[in-house]
């Protein structure tokens, strides 16, 4: 089920809501059971099998994690065991053919590619479930009981795409759920799901034809110039930007709504002057994730800032690999490394050293340009489905195929404007979309997110009634969202696929 889907929003929210309020009059168990249920259907609503999937991994790390708390001798190997399980799950269906058609490379080697489906959010499930392991055998986590538990795993706000919630971030407030439902969260809760909702429809399923259309050019054989390369890229950039902001501000919305404070996963990340900066921002709970339980156990820079730049290169490989079983997800895996590795030699140098680099590093606007100049380049390996698409566009990002403008610029309002006669004989992009792409840089760069629009502060529980007019604002968004919403043609969110 999908969040910006009429079914979602006119049958099961109103549905759960009111079921909610109902089971708030007996006890948090019945209010656990409603939340339960409701998210099972929630995700198995377009396959029952990835019920009982979820319910099966579930059972294993609810089992190991139980054995690890009634004795704690061999917890070591109890705990090498879960991880392995969970590694395992997720590379059945998630690894196994691109293992597969990888072998097939070697001479003699003709292993058939059988077709596998997906389960949704096995990685998110699988990464929060390690997490609940690994704090269990640190002792974080004391005990809890199976439903609270399978609430804390499936809880349908976070369950498809984050955030990777950690279990002792949110049992405080399931065992107090009656008491956490306020006018101010369930205000807050619905401005933010509408400024979601709005972010998703409008803007980046907005620009999404912009950015395929890149895409849909290089396959057709036709080689893009420089302009449609950075068109594209960008467009694609803008996309996933308000794609996965839009889904961070529903999921903490609905969460809200119910009395949940979700811990926050977007922060402006294109307004970060670094690209250690920009991963402190962009889907914040994974990078904590691969941080406390990745980076840090392998050393981290304590030994040294080598050793430092060799942790976060096998951390952002993994982080590619985690997005998706393609060369291309792990190439964009070792370019963030390579940056990241860059990042920290150069505050290094500059930390020793006087003259331009130190003041270059002071220069808000040249860091963040650099920086998002530098992301954006990053997002040709994660947009294309393999190295030939890449290299193409890439070729034509640094000018080697030409520096025109699409000829679809002569039948816009820009070629009268700007009096293009016959300027853009070969090209092919479509960028009718043009003029929105500075307006969406203009709202990314200079407005306040959400976050402080509407003075968050999941650590201490706490939100503010929004203000009359955020509030008008909000309903308006969610009007207009609803119209194309009852349109039936909705985009899944780019982060289903992982």
């Amino acid at each position: 089920m999908l969040f910006h889907h009429y079914t979602f929003i006119l049958l099961f929210l109103p549905c759960l809501i009111i079921g909610y309020i109902i089971s708030n009059r007996y006890s948090n168990k019945s209010v656990h059971l409603l939340l339960i249920f409701s998210s099972l259907f929630f995700y198995g609503y377009h396959n029952l099998y990835h019920i009982l999937l979820i319910l099966f991994s579930i059972s294993v790390n609810f089992h190991i994690g139980n054995l690890m708390i009634k004795d704690e001798k061999l917890n070591n190997l109890k705990l090498t065991i879960g991880i392995f399980f969970n590694i395992f799950l997720l590379s059945l269906f998630k690894y196994l053919n691109f293992l597969i058609t990888n072998l097939n490379f070697i001479p003699g080697i003709n292993i058939s590619v059988k077709e596998i489906e997906l389960p949704l959010a096995i990685s998110f499930f699988t990464f929060q479930q390690i997490a609940y392991l690994v704090d269990l055998r640190k002792g974080s986590i004391k005990s809890t009981d199976f439903s609270k538990y399978t609430l804390f795993v499936v809880f349908f706000p976070q369950l498809i795409a984050g955030p990777i919630v950690r279990f002792q971030q949110i049992i405080k407030q399931f065992n107090k759920v009656k008491t956490m439902i306020k006018p101010e969260h369930i205000l807050t809760g619905f401005c933010l799901f509408s400024f979601g909702l709005f972010k998703k429809h409008y803007f980046a399923d907005g620009v999404k034809p912009l950015a395929d259309s890149l895409y849909n050019i290089v396959d057709s054989g036709v080689i893009p110039s420089i302009a449609e390369a950075w068109i594209g890229t960008i467009a694609f950039g803008l996309q996933i930007y308000f794609d996965f902001s839009g889904y961070s501000d529903m999921a903490i919305g609905l969460a809200l709504m119910l009395g949940i404070f979700l811990p926050l996963n977007f922060n402006s990340p294109y307004k970060a002057y670094s690209v250690v900066d920009f991963w402190k921002r962009w889907h914040i709970t994974l990078s904590e994730f691969l941080r406390d339980y990745l980076y840090f156990p392998l050393g981290g820079n304590r030994k040294g800032i080598s050793r430092g730049i060799i942790n976060a290169m096998i951390v952002m490989i993994l982080g590619g690999l985690w997005h998706g079983a393609s060369w291309t997800f792990i190439a964009w895996g070792i370019y963030h490394g390579v940056l990241i590795g860059v990042t920290h030699l150069i505050r290094n140098f500059t930390h020793c050293k006087q003259g331009i680099f130190k003041t270059l590093l002071k220069l808000t606007f040249f860091n963040r340009f650099t920086t998002f100049f530098l992301i954006s380049i990053g997002w040709v390996f994660f947009r294309s489905e393999n190295f030939q698409q890449s290299s193409i566009i890439i070729q034509s990002m640094c000018g080697f195929n030409g520096i025109d403008l699409s000829r679809s610029l002569e039948s816009t309002w820009i070629s009268e404007l700007m009096r293009f006669e016959g300027f853009l004989p070969s090209q092919e992009l479509d960028i009718t979309l043009l003029p929105v792409i500075p307006i969406m840089l203009l709202v990314i760069l200079f407005m306040p997110n959400t976050n402080q629009l509407f003075k968050l502060n999941p650590s201490k529980f706490f939100s503010v009634i929004p203000s009359k007019l955020l509030l008008f604002i909000s309903g308006i968004l969610f009007f207009f969202s609803i119209k194309i919403a009852l349109e039936d043609t909705v985009y899944e969110f780019l982060y289903f696929q992982f």
